[in-house]
């Protein structure tokens, strides 16, 4: 193990990069909106071809489930209302040919070989060195530290960055008001040996609702930082080529290759949006709108699968692969809880009161996977 004055100085970057992080690339921007933007829709011509867009691709659906896409959804080569655009090929086009991002997606990786099994304890070496890997130069860390929420509520204007403000508003300001505790905490028990298991599932569940809230939240300010769509892409799918991915892409891939699909569907959707309304700010708000739903939507519906996979491992396990299972689902959990919220206030009701759980025997796993499954039917 390394020595105890190397802990002290790794353990103690945390508050110096807390408190000191620098501006935000040009793929990562912090103005809060209010939601409040209305506009007419540009014309659409309702057909994938024509232009300047590349030979229309079809991509096989995924068919072992009862889904189908929604009205009006992107989808290359479908009749779907959107006009021939850089994304029917079914590849993703980069704005910009280097996305810092997709550095912080592969952090992501090597810290889930580092400690991501559910079978076995990691070393203290190994929380150490995986920390390291948090904590690198604009690496996960120095976004986490700042991510907002754009679906959340909060006033507008309101600067996540700010003392008090990230207490004051939690659930917009998710990544230094629940997200950053978490992996700090769980960062530093692991090094001390202290429920490895355990620690090493909340900092897995931490950086995936990280993963998925930043990829809606690029979609999100893509609408005036065009360059934002790049990563967007990356935070799902870590710069993989069409319908691949590292990161969130790999883990909802593996429990709902459908549901993964239809996020990659969204993802070219936004591209597409961002093709056909390339200014510098959005105008066609409409369509801007369709995409960033259909997008959500997806990525939604597969963060549900993951926890669903995770619920069911809960259920089938014993000892400390249960408790490192237990401690993934009711910190990722949470993540879901605003949405579920808008869909069915009795049903999201009933998974809080199971995440609320604190231990694996009282959290009745049947009730769980029901309340998911009626909240997250199909993306």
């Amino acid at each position: 193990m390394k020595n105890a004055a190397w802990l002290l100085i790794v353990l103690g970057l945390c508050a110096s990069l807390a408190a000191g992080c620098g501006d935000d690339d040009a793929d990562d921007h912090g103005d809060h909106d209010d939601h409040s933007e209305e506009g007419d829709a540009a014309t659409d011509a309702g057909k994938d071809d024509g232009g300047s867009a590349p030979m229309c691709k079809p991509e096989v659906r995924t068919p072992a489930t009862a889904c189908q896409p929604n009205d009006g959804d992107y989808a290359p080569c479908t009749a779907d209302g959107y006009a021939a655009c850089v994304s029917d090929d079914g590849e993703y086009h980069r704005i910009q040919e280097s996305i810092s991002t997709i550095a912080r997606v592969a952090a992501f990786e090597d810290i889930a070989e580092l400690l991501f099994d559910a079978t076995r304890d990691a070393s203290a070496d190994a929380f150490l060195d995986a920390r390291m890997l948090y904590q690198e130069d604009e690496g996960l860390d120095s976004r986490v530290v700042r991510r907002y929420d754009p679906y959340a509520d909060a006033p507008a204007g309101t600067d996540c960055a700010a003392e008090g403000v990230p207490e004051e508003y939690p659930d917009y300001c998710v990544g230094p008001g629940k997200l950053q505790p978490i992996l700090l905490d769980a960062f530093e028990k692991g090094a001390l040996g202290e429920a490895p298991r355990e620690q090493a599932a909340r900092i897995e569940a931490a950086l995936l609702w990280f993963l998925f809230v930043s990829a809606n939240k690029e979609a999100y300010s893509c609408a005036t930082a065009i360059a934002d769509c790049d990563s967007s892409y990356a935070y799902y799918a870590g710069g993989e080529e069409a319908r691949g991915g590292l990161g969130l892409a790999r883990y909802v891939e593996r429990v709902d290759a459908y549901a993964h699909d239809r996020a990659w569907d969204g993802l070219l959707a936004v591209r597409c949006w961002r093709d056909l309304d390339d200014a510098a700010m959005a105008e066609d708000l409409q369509l801007r709108d369709r995409a960033r739903t259909q997008y959500f939507t997806a990525l939604v519906d597969g963060l549900a699968a993951v926890l669903r996979d995770r619920i069911e491992q809960l259920a089938d396990s014993t000892g400390d692969e249960q408790l490192n299972h237990f401690a993934f689902v009711t910190t990722l959990g949470p993540a879901l809880l605003p949405e579920a919220t808008r869909r069915s206030s009795t049903d999201a009701s009933d998974l809080a009161a199971e995440l609320q759980a604190t231990t694996p025997a009282d959290l009745d796993t049947d009730a769980a996977l029901a309340a998911l499954d009626a909240l997250f039917e199909c993306p």
